[in-house]
């Protein structure tokens, strides 16, 4: 099972990634998601993808390993105080959180805290 989940002052599931045949149309897809400008609700994203994303009404397949990548380039600025106990639930599942922090503006401690894995101050460009 794989989306794509945006955020704003709530999390929104774009599309999920299995709705495509090839790579131009899924690239098409990406290029097409409108930008938000609003505040970065991580705890939303993570709530979306837990309750929309990693269930069996959505094809989730138990003997799949459930991952999250967390893409982001600033710090979490909505519901920051319910995201300890939303990535609490997520690990609860078995569902591993891979962070990717691309900017110098986010802050280590909160992709370390969401993680399993983390990764930061990538170039944006080089993804």
């Amino acid at each position: 099972m794989i989306c794509k989940n945006v955020t704003g002052n709530k999390g929104y599931l774009q599309f999920y990634l299995s709705n495509f045949t090839n790579s131009q149309s899924l690239a098409n897809a990406i290029r097409s998601i409108p930008y938000c400008n609003e505040n970065t609700n991580t705890t939303g994203g993570l709530r979306l993808a837990r309750l929309e994303i990693f269930n069996t009404e959505n094809g989730d397949r138990s003997d799949v390993p459930n991952v999250i990548v967390l893409l982001t380039d600033g710090n979490p600025t909505w519901e920051t105080d319910l995201l300890p106990d939303e990535v609490e639930r997520i690990k609860n599942l078995d569902i591993r959180i891979v962070g990717v922090g691309v900017t110098n503006e986010v802050i280590n401690c909160t992709i370390i805290a969401c993680s399993s894995l983390m990764f930061s101050k990538l170039n944006i460009n080089r993804l």
